[in-house]
C-alpha cells in the first residue's frame, strides 16, 4: 500500500488541504513539520479518518469537527479523499476513497462513502437501501482490509508517545493473537490441516467393520463437527467485538472522561493549570539564579579564570617561602655553635694541633657566617606573612562556574515553555467537554468489553471439549481393517504434513523477527547497546510475547525499561512486524521523538527511519527533527517537506513546502 495524495475539506482545522503524499523508491520519508497546535494530529486523522471512517453520532460532534472558519462561508460538509495504491492478486490497483459527512435536515450526521478501483465504483450512505448498502459496503471493507486491516492500523499508523504503553497493554496480545495467523501466512495451512483430519476422519468411518462401532465413531464425529462450526462462530464473533473495541476505544475512553465527571475534569483542568504554574515558576527561579550569577560573574567566573592562570605562579612562590621557612627552622643556633666550639677546641688543644692561639668569638663568627652563605636568595622577600597567607587562601579558594547548571535549566525551561501552548489547549478542551456529551454508546462497548472476556472463556472450554473427543476419535484407528489403501494412508499423513509447515514457516519467521529485532536494539536502544545477546519470541500465537537478554545472560525485564527505551522496543517489533507480515502499508509517526534522549533520537534517525518501510510519513515539531543537524541525517531519505502553519485568525491552517525553511536537495 502507498499513499498517493489526502485531501480534507472543512475538517477541523483544514477548510482546503490537498496533499501529495508519493515518494521516490530511494526517498521513502515525508517530512511534515509544524508548532503544536498547528495541525500535525489532525493531518494524521484525515488519514485515518479517511480509510475506517469518522464517529460521528451526534450534532455536536459533527460541530466539533467541522471548520471553525466555514461556518457561513462554505457548506457545512466534512470530506476526507485519500488517493493511495495496493497489490491485490500480485497486480497494482488504483485506488481514491471518498468518505462525507453533513447533517441531514433533522440535524443528525450522515454518512456517503465513494470507492473508485480503477474506474470500478462502489457507493453506498446512510440512506442506501440496507441490502445494497450491505453489499457495497462488504466490498469496500474488504478491500481496506487486503490493504491493512483497521485492527492492525494502529501498528503502522501511531503516535510515537503513546508507543510504550502497547508493552502494558492486554489489547496488544488480543489484536495479534487474532490476526497474527493471517499477517504471518500461517492460517491458509492450518486450515488445509484440518480439511485433511476431516477427510481422514471420514475414510476411517468407512472402514470401521463393526456397526455400532461405526455408527458411535459418525456420533463423535458430527459431535466434533458441530463443537468446530460452534467454535468457528465464537471466534467470528470475539474477531468482530475486538475490532469494535480497536475502532471505538479513543471515543470510548473520551466519553468515560465525560460520563458524570464534571469534578474530575474540573480537578485536571486545575492540575494542568498547577503544571502551567509550575512551568512559570521554574521560569522565575532561572531567572532569579540567572540574576545571581551575573551579580557574582567576578567570583563566579573570572576568579576562577584568574587563579588557573596565576596558579603556577603562586605555587612557585608558596614552594620558595616554604623552602626558606624549612631552612630557618633548620639553623643552629649561636649558643650551641659556641659549646661544640669549645669542645673541639678543647681536642684540639690536647692533641697539640694548634700552631696559634684561636678565640673562641672567631670560630662562632665563621661558622654563622658560612651558615648564612648556603641560605637560598628569597626572590619573593617584598611579601610579607599575610599576603603568603593570602596567596596560600586563593589557591585552596572552592570555586565553581555554575553556568553549565544555569544553561541546562534554561534547555529545560524552553522545553517546559513550548509545551504552555498545547497545555493551554487541552484545559479550553477540558472546559468543552463539561458542557456535556452523548454517553450512549458507553453502555455497549462496556457490554462488548465484557463479551469479549465470555467468548474467549467459551473458546477454551470449546477447545478443551474438541480435544477431547478427538482423543476418542483416534483410539478407533487401531480397530480399522489392516488392508492395504495407499490413498487412505497418504491422508492420514496430510494433516501432520501441513501442521509441520505451520510450524517451520513460524520457527522460521520467528527466528527473522529474532534476529531482526536483536540487530535492531543493539544498533537504537542505547541504554543497552551492543549488550543484547538474544531476543526471544513465543512460540504459542495465541499469546504473543518477547523477551530481551543481556550479554551476561540475564533477562532484560521490559517493565523495568524506562518510558523512552519503552518506545524504542515497541518500534523495533513493529518495524519486525511490517518487514515478516504479508501486508506492506506504509508507517506514519506522530510525535516521532516521544520522550526519546539526546542519544536515542540520532540513532533513530539514522538508523531506524530510513529503513522502516517503503513509505514513512513523520510528523515533528521544531524540537523533535530540528531544522539544523537532525534534518541533514535524514536529508538524503527525504522525497518531499511540508510546513504546516497555523492562521489563527482565520482558524485554519494552511501548507508550504519546506521543513520549517529548509528544502532538500534532489
Amino acid at each position: 500500500m502507498l499513499i498517493k495524495r489526502i485531501k480534507a475539506k472543512n475538517f477541523k482545522t483544514y477548510l482546503n488541504l490537498d496533499l501529495d503524499m508519493s515518494v521516490d523508491d530511494e526517498r521513502p520519508i515525508i517530512l511534515i513539520g509544524g508548532v503544536n497546535g498547528g495541525g500535525k494530529t489532525t493531518l494524521f486523522e484525515s488519514i485515518y479518518g479517511a480509510l475506517y471512517g469518522l464517529h460521528i453520532y451526534t450534532t455536536r460532534q459533527f460541530k466539533e469537527l467541522l471548520n471553525a472558519g466555514a461556518l457561513g462561508k462554505e457548506d457545512e460538509k466534512i470530506s476526507l479523499e485519500l488517493h493511495f495504491t495496493g497489490r491485490v492478486l500480485n497486480e497494482e490497483q488504483q485506488y481514491v476513497l471518498t468518505r462525507t459527512y453533513m447533517l441531514n435536515p433533522s440535524g443528525i450526521p450522515v454518512e456517503s462513502v465513494k470507492l473508485n478501483m480503477n474506474g470500478t465504483i462502489f457507493q453506498y450512505g446512510t440512506a442506501t437501501p440496507p441490502a445494497q448498502r450491505a453489499e457495497q459496503e462488504a466490498q469496500v471493507n474488504k478491500i481496506i482490509k487486503a490493504n491493512l486491516p483497521q485492527e492492525l492500523s494502529r501498528y503502522f499508523l501511531f503516535d510515537a508517545m503513546e508507543a510504550g504503553s502497547l508493552l502494558k497493554e492486554d489489547q496488544l496480545n488480543r489484536v495479534i493473537k487474532e490476526n497474527i495467523e493471517n499477517v504471518m501466512g500461517f492460517n491458509k495451512y492450518m486450515q488445509l490441516a484440518k480439511s485433511s483430519e476431516n477427510l481422514y476422519q471420514s475414510m476411517t468411518a468407512q472402514r470401521l467393520q463393526v456397526e455400532n462401532e461405526k455408527k458411535e465413531y459418525l456420533d463423535l464425529l458430527e459431535q466434533k463437527k458441530a463443537k468446530e462450526t460452534e467454535l468457528n462462530g465464537l471466534q467470528l464473533q470475539l474477531q468482530d467485538s475486538l475490532q469494535y473495541s480497536v475502532s471505538n476505544k479513543e471515543l470510548y475512553d473520551n466519553l468515560k472522561s465525560g460520563l458524570n465527571q464534571e469534578t474530575t475534569i474540573k480537578n485536571k483542568i486545575e492540575q494542568t493549570k498547577n503544571q502551567i504554574d509550575s512551568i512559570f515558576k521554574k521560569e522565575e527561579l532561572f531567572r532569579s539564579e540567572l540574576n545571581s550569577f551575573v551579580n557574582d560573574f567576578e567570583l563566579n567566573v573570572c576568579l576562577p579564570k584568574v587563579i588557573e592562570s596565576i596558579k603556577s605562579e603562586v605555587s612557585l612562590i608558596l614552594k620558595s617561602k616554604n623552602e626558606k621557612l624549612q631552612q630557618s627552622n633548620t639553623n643552629i643556633g649561636a649558643d650551641q655553635i659556641e659549646a661544640v666550639s669549645r669542645a673541639v677546641l678543647q681536642f684540639l688543644v690536647t692533641k697539640k694541633l694548634l700552631d696559634k692561639e684561636v678565640e673562641i668569638r672567631d670560630i662562632v663568627d665563621s661558622v654563622m657566617a658560612a651558615g648564612s652563605n648556603t641560605n637560598l636568595v628569597d626572590e619573593y622577600d617584598y611579601l610579607d606573612f599575610s599576603e603568603v597567607k593570602a596567596l596560600e587562601d586563593l589557591l585552596s579558594m572552592k570555586t565553581s562556574n555554575s553556568f553549565p547548571a544555569i544553561n541546562q535549566q534554561q534547555i529545560d525551561l524552553n522545553l517546559g515553555m513550548m509545551q504552555v501552548p498545547g497545555l493551554e489547549l487541552q484545559i479550553e478542551q477540558m472546559k468543552a467537554q463539561i458542557a456535556g456529551r452523548d454517553y450512549g454508546l458507553l453502555k455497549a462497548y462496556e457490554d462488548n468489553e465484557a463479551n469479549i472476556k465470555n467468548l474467549e472463556a467459551r473458546i477454551f472450554e470449546m477447545n478443551a471439549e474438541i480435544t477431547k473427543i478427538a482423543k476418542k476419535l483416534h483410539a478407533y484407528d487401531i480397530q480399522i481393517s489392516q488392508e492395504p489403501d495407499p490413498k487412505y494412508d497418504t491422508l492420514g499423513r496430510l494433516r501432520a504434513f501441513f501442521e509441520d509447515i505451520a510450524n517451520q514457516l513460524l520457527k522460521a519467521k520467528k527466528q527473522q523477527i529474532e534476529l531482526k529485532m536483536k540487530q535492531d536494539l543493539n544498533l537504537n536502544l542505547s541504554a543497552y547497546r551492543d549488550v543484547i545477546e538474544r531476543v526471544e519470541l513465543s512460540e504459542n500465537l495465541s499469546n504473543l510475547t518477547f523477551k530481551l537478554f543481556h550479554k551476561a545472560g540475564n533477562e532484560i525485564y521490559l517493565n523495568q525499561l524506562n518510558t523512552a527505551s519503552k518506545q524504542i522496543v515497541v518500534q523495533v517489533l513493529l518495524k519486525s512486524l511490517h518487514e515478516f507480515g504479508d501486508y506492506n502499508p506504509p508507517v506514519m509517526i506522530d510525535t516521532v521523538m516521544g520522550v526519546l534522549d539526546e542519544t536515542s533520537r540520532s540513532t533513530i534517525m539514522e538508523n531506524y527511519f530510513p529503513e522502516l518501510s517503503h513509505q514513512t510519513i513523520l510528523l515533528s515539531s521544531d524540537s523533535e527533527i530540528r531544522p539544523g543537524s537532525d534534518f541533514e541525517k535524514i536529508e538524503p531519505f527525504i522525497s518531499k517537506t511540508y510546513t504546516l502553519q497555523r492562521d489563527r485568525e482565520k482558524q485554519l491552517t494552511d501548507i508550504v513546502t519546506g521543513y520549517f525553511g529548509k528544502s532538500i536537495n534532489c
